[in-house]
């Protein structure tokens, strides 16, 4: 698999094909406000232009040549986030790398998951996010937020190097 993290001039040649890939394939469990941020997307957020992070990200994973998924985060996720993956290519890993893609280019990742996207829950658990509230999503539906900085590797059981003896 090959990770893609698109540049502002790749989003504006691909932003028409990724926007059919995620809403054909996200299961109608994308927001319209973050298909609506997606579509939104100024091309200079994507840039750092000499800062730690950009303001956002769109990353790509491809297998074989062809798209296997898409991720998009904006403002650290606040603005909108999603990952959506193509059925042939689920529960293979592709969900996990585009997550942690998302996570070590802007720094920190906050994303909304409804309680009965059981898959995207567990997403967010195996890679150490956290939940940090519920609430009521868009489509009156209990969401939890979670949350995730680089910062918090350390904390992350997983991680055996942070035990302490």
């Amino acid at each position: 698999m090959e990770l893609q993290l698109l540049t502002p001039e790749q989003w504006m040649s691909e932003k028409k094909r990724l926007l059919g890939f995620a809403v054909r394939f996200g299961e109608k469990r994308l927001t319209v406000a973050a298909l609506h941020a997606l579509r939104m997307l100024d091309p200079d957020m994507l840039d750092a232009k000499g800062a730690p992070h950009p303001r956002a990200v769109v990353v790509l994973a491809r297998r074989g040549g062809r798209l296997a998924g898409l991720a998009f985060a904006a403002d650290g996720g606040e603005r909108g986030c999603f990952i959506v993956v193509h059925p042939e290519a689920r529960s293979s890993g592709v969900g996990s790398s585009l997550l942690r893609a998302m996570i070590d280019r802007l720094g920190k990742l906050t994303c909304n998951v409804a309680a009965d996207n059981v898959p995207s829950m567990a997403l967010c658990f195996r890679l150490g996010l956290t939940a940090v509230s519920m609430h009521t999503g868009p489509t009156g539906k209990p969401t939890l937020r979670f949350e995730r900085r680089i910062n918090d590797d350390a904390a992350c059981t997983r991680n055996i190097d942070a035990l302490h003896e």
